[in-house]
């Protein structure tokens, strides 16, 4: 196998009319043509298949060893075979799953792992060695338990969830199904909350909860809080990416997807299908509206209320058109600085002309 080579992920061949088959998608070309791998247009293999939106790069990729491309409708001539999409990059995913399968768990609870006897299993569920169960722990049927994964009493955890290596669940956390929680994340750890007594600061108690509903994905070293009464909630299909902090009593819509080092303040409620870009951050009690996207490193002020769809960036953040217009100002402060002081020597030199000339000197 040559270096740099894909050969080790791929042990099947697919006819490009069976892979359009699979996305719904028509084949420009030979149909016959067989693909054994999916790969991008940044690493072109001999045999595989990638994505293309830009026709710009269609002359330099047909150069390549790739076999053919993936290509949105408006792509309709190449030298090398095409499949026809409405969103090529979706089907680039579908059959980049179809040929790299998901890792397979033994579905087995290892000797080597610590379950609690009043634990409830439900079939085919997979405890790897080292790992922890505790008391009163429910995981439905077909979920994954990693190596050194914690799970505190009074858990519960739906079908076909995957809870990976050192990441912990404190107690009473709910888990949908088919949920994914990356290596190192906490979820349900106390919440940020302190009140001054004069002297020093008083620990108000974290007696609530975290909820997350189905379908959500949690990356690596994620924190989610406990709320302090009631629920931490996340709903389902949200995407979270890795390092995002959420605070107690937070709530955030379905489908919503929160880039990496993302900080939301305790108490705020996001919306549905809300983006927010890398660094984003809210204070306590902001509301978003469904459909809005905040800009990577958006600084949102307490209490502050963002209407729906609507694209905000910026620190405070703003409306995007004025945080433009405001932003291109800036831009501009320079040569803006320097008519003004030309403005101002020549009216300068008005005033004392018209001033002369009412003096009557010449």
């Amino acid at each position: 196998m040559r270096a740099g080579s894909l050969e080790w992920y791929f042990d099947m061949k697919k006819t490009l009319e069976e892979l359009a088959q699979i996305v719904g998608g028509k084949v420009v070309g030979d149909g016959k043509t067989a693909v054994s791998g999916i790969t991008s247009i940044e690493f072109p293999q001999e045999n595989c298949l990638t994505y293309l939106t830009d026709p710009k790069r269609l002359d330099e990729l047909e150069r390549s060893p790739l076999a053919a491309f993936i290509v949105p409708k408006d792509i309709q001539i190449s030298k090398k075979p095409l499949i026809q999409c409405e969103n090529p990059k979706l089907a680039w995913a579908i059959l980049l799953g179809l040929f790299v399968p998901p890792q397979t768990y033994s579905k087995q609870i290892s000797n080597q792992a610590s379950v609690a006897k009043s634990a409830k299993l439900g079939k085919e569920v997979t405890v790897e060695p080292f790992a922890l169960v505790g008391e009163n722990v429910t995981i439905a049927s077909s979920s994954v338990i990693r190596a050194y994964a914690y799970i505190d009493e009074g858990c519960q955890i739906g079908e076909g969830t995957i809870i990976h290596p050192h990441a912990m669940l404190y107690a009473k956390t709910q888990v949908g199904n088919r949920v994914t929680i990356h290596a190192g994340s906490v979820i349900g750890s106390d919440g940020f909350g302190y009140v001054f007594d004069g002297k020093k600061q008083a620990k108000v108690p974290q007696t609530g909860n975290v909820v997350i509903e189905d379908d959500v994905e949690i990356g690596a070293c994620v924190t989610i809080d406990r709320a302090t009464i009631g629920s931490t909630r996340i709903r389902q299909g949200v995407k979270i990416d890795n390092l995002v902090q959420i605070a107690h009593n937070v709530e955030v819509g379905s489908h919503s997807c929160l880039s990496a080092q993302v900080g939301i303040s305790g108490s705020s409620k996001i919306g549905s299908y809300v983006v927010m870009g890398g660094r984003a951050g809210l204070g306590d009690y902001c509301e978003i509206g469904d459909e809005v996207t905040l800009g990577a490193q958006t600084g949102v002020p307490s209490k502050k209320v963002i209407p729906p769809k609507q694209v905000w960036i910026g620190t405070p953040a703003r409306p995007y058109e004025e945080m433009r217009k405001q932003v291109s100002a800036q831009l501009r402060s320079y040569e803006t600085q320097q008519l003004v002081s030309e403005l101002k020597k020549r009216i300068e030199k008005l005033e004392k002309e018209l001033s002369d000339l009412k003096a009557g000197k010449p």
